[in-house]
């Protein structure tokens, strides 16, 4: 191999370096501003039939609170997941709520086709503000919220979850 083509090899194996490092930090959550894990909790957001509702009603419980949209491909593949976990685990206090960054009648008619069996609250221009407090600066979706019984915030996942990453999320607070 010449010596350009190897200087070519090693500029792509930089690039590439570069971008996995650059992908892998922006799936990070970055630090939340003070008090915008507990200012969510307070928010009042419609639900699907235009009720007031707030995820303070689920005090004492383990709140999973995912911001999401019908459009987003890993939402979707979470969905699933999230509908069965709350089956499996709602006894025992887990709480999920959905907060969708989408069209209301998109969201009614995709809850209805999948079946959802929590509370799915529709969401603005505010709450994509509030995406970014809480240390999604990319305002990446999915973006989801784990939080203790006591209300604290324990968990900021941006990107979807699969099964087995949630249940090892959940189950040391269920």
């Amino acid at each position: 191999m010449s010596r350009h083509n190897w200087l070519l090899a090693g500029v792509a194996a930089l690039a590439l370096a570069a971008g996995l490092a650059a992908a892998i930090w922006l799936r990070q959550p970055g630090p939340s501003q003070p008090g915008a894990a507990e200012s969510l909790l307070t928010v009042q957001l419609p639900d699907l039939q235009n009720r007031p509702r707030a995820l303070s009603e689920h005090q004492g419980k383990v709140l999973v609170v995912n911001f999401w949209a019908t459009w987003c491909p890993p939402c979707r593949e979470e969905v699933p997941i999230f509908i069965e976990t709350q089956a499996k685990y709602g006894g025992k206090g887990l709480q999920f709520v959905g907060i969708a960054l989408d069209d209301p009648q998109k969201v009614a008619a995709f809850a209805q086709e999948f079946g959802i069996n929590y509370p799915v609250l529709i969401g603005g221009v505010e709450e994509t503000e509030i995406l970014r407090q809480l240390g999604n600066s990319g305002g990446g979706l999915p973006y989801t919220l784990i939080y203790g019984r006591d209300g604290q915030l324990l968990e900021k996942i941006i990107g979807g979850l699969d099964q087995a990453r949630l249940e090892h999320l959940i189950q040391p607070l269920i």
